[in-house]
């Protein structure tokens, strides 16, 4: 938090001066910068804040700055789904306690080499690959699955999305990392399991890095990792365990994400509900053929959405009924549509015309198969009443569906493990 008792009252036009310390996310009308403030009109303060600029804006982490600016605290808004979005306690997560809105760019120093700037600037360079090699929409949506950038995505694509139970797939959400490294043990089955799930998950973090190892990211792969530590153990008790640990470190990292960040406990809610509720749903789901990981997949994506919906209710307030169809049908391309991208992109970046041309071919399959998951997608939003939006969902009401829930789904793991 900014602390300081020479700070400016709210609304006030100021100067601040400090150090951008997160990679710049550009939107369409504002660029948000997170700056750890030193001085605010030449008085020594301590902080971070978030400076909305104008898109053209070019900075990168770690560049000092002198930014001009009006200087709020922020408020808590009104939701779509008609609750109150608490948006102080949503940038506390993040370490930002204040706003400078309608900021401008005074002056900036270039920035110091190290290893998170080298990491952000591999990352602009293969989001800039990405961008010359396939079109829109799909480039947006194979930057939202392979960087999780959001940018690109058009309000109305997005709300498909929602509409679908597939917006995970755009936001880096840790069941979804999961199924990814599931996808990739699939693509390994030559490989001695000892072997394949390990480099499975060596995957996964190579991934993280690559993007920039947000804390958002890095909260995903957690769950994702401890999915698979379930699956190569066979044993429900081993990935309980690592799920209350790994809770606990992030708890000890940032206590406000236990009661403030949403991610983290959607996350967290579908993790427990993937490792302790999936031999039930399998049981369910007989009648589907294991042909193409259909039932694994089926399995997997019913289990987490039964543990998240309630949340998902409270937090956003949309009903998606088609969501398992629509999950059926994409999560099996996703891990190819990863990796064709991966390979165009990292490709494309060699000098001359030979990047191109060694890039065509992932990126033609790359595009084909994000246009099944934007086909998937229009069908589900021509469906009359895809999505249903539930309007100031209960928090008491969520806990009460959490209760039974839970309960139930000790109660059958307990059949299968000791803690």
């Amino acid at each position: 938090m900014i602390l300081s008792h020479t700070l400016p009252e709210n609304g006030m036009k100021v100067t601040v001066e400090g150090v951008v310390v997160a990679d710049p996310d550009r939107r369409d009308t504002t660029l948000h910068a997170n700056i750890n403030v030193s001085k605010i009109n030449n008085i020594e303060v301590h902080g971070t804040l978030i400076a909305f600029l104008p898109p053209e804006t070019e900075l990168v982490y770690g560049q000092h700055v002198v930014v001009k600016g009006t200087l709020r605290q922020p408020d808590s808004f009104l939701g779509d789904n008609g609750n109150i979005f608490d948006y102080p306690h949503y940038l506390q997560v993040q370490g930002v306690s204040a706003m400078l809105t309608s900021a401008v760019l005074v002056s900036s120093t270039p920035a110091p080499a190290s290893l998170k700037g080298s990491l952000y600037f591999i990352k602009a360079k293969f989001n800039a690959s990405l961008e010359r090699i396939f079109i829109q929409p799909e480039t947006a949506l194979m930057e939202g699955i392979l960087l999780g950038e959001r940018r690109g995505l058009s309000p109305d694509l997005t709300a498909a999305f929602v509409a679908a139970g597939l917006i995970h797939i755009v936001i880096l959400a840790g069941y979804v990392l999961s199924l990814v490294g599931e996808g990739v043990m699939r693509a390994l089955t030559f490989i001695p399991k000892k072997f394949r799930y390990p480099l499975a998950g060596l995957f996964l973090i190579l991934f993280v890095v690559m993007i920039g190892a947000s804390s958002t990211t890095v909260r995903a792969c957690t769950m994702a990792l401890v999915s698979l530590t379930a699956r190569y153990f066979n044993r429900p008790g081993v990935a309980l365990r690592a799920l209350a640990i790994a809770a606990f470190g992030m708890f000890l990292w940032n206590p406000a994400i236990i009661l403030w960040d949403t991610s983290f406990i959607i996350s967290a809610l579908a993790t427990f509900g993937l490792i302790t509720f999936s031999p039930v749903v399998e049981h369910w789901l007989r009648w589907i053929p294991e042909k193409f990981g259909a039932r694994e997949i089926a399995t997997s994506t019913l289990s987490v959405q039964i543990f998240a919906l309630p949340a998902l209710l409270y937090y956003t307030g949309i009903l998606s009924p088609f969501a398992l169809p629509a999950n059926v049908l994409a999560l099996p391309v996703l891990p190819w549509v990863m990796l064709t991208g991966f390979l165009a992109g990292l490709l494309n970046l060699i000098p001359g015309i030979a990047g191109p041309i060694l890039a065509f071919v992932p990126a033609f399959f790359g595009q084909l198969s994000l246009r099944w998951i934007l086909c998937i997608v229009a069908i589900v939003k021509a469906i009359p009443y895809s999505a249903a939006t539930v309007q100031q969902f209960p928090w008491w009401l969520a806990i009460g569906m959490y209760i039974p829930l839970i309960v139930f789904a000790l109660w059958h793991w307990r059949r299968s493990a000791s803690w």
